[in-house]
């Protein structure tokens, strides 16, 4: 379990612009999302709520278009990060 500090923020962006999702961005891009992820992790949040925020962060907040698939791999990416 991770908490919620600068340093997890930043290392949760890198890992996110890694995905590749949002290649013309850069990692600090993702902070935003980054430390809601981190956050709602720490409510409790399953993993199909996460993928709901995923999907909905990345097309409201930073107006990609994201299919099912990429949303399940980041997520799937995100949690076991968030896990170690």
């Amino acid at each position: 379990m991770k908490v919620l500090d600068q340093h997890n923020i930043n290392e949760l962006s890198k890992i996110l612009y890694r995905t590749n999702v949002m290649p013309s961005g850069n990692s600090r891009s993702f902070s935003k999302l980054s430390k809601k992820l981190i956050l709602d992790f720490q409510d409790g949040y399953e993993l199909e709520e996460i993928k709901r925020v995923i999907a909905s962060e990345l097309i409201s907040t930073y107006g990609l278009s994201v299919n099912e698939k990429e949303v399940e791999e980041i997520c799937e990416t995100v949690n076991s990060w968030y896990e170690k």
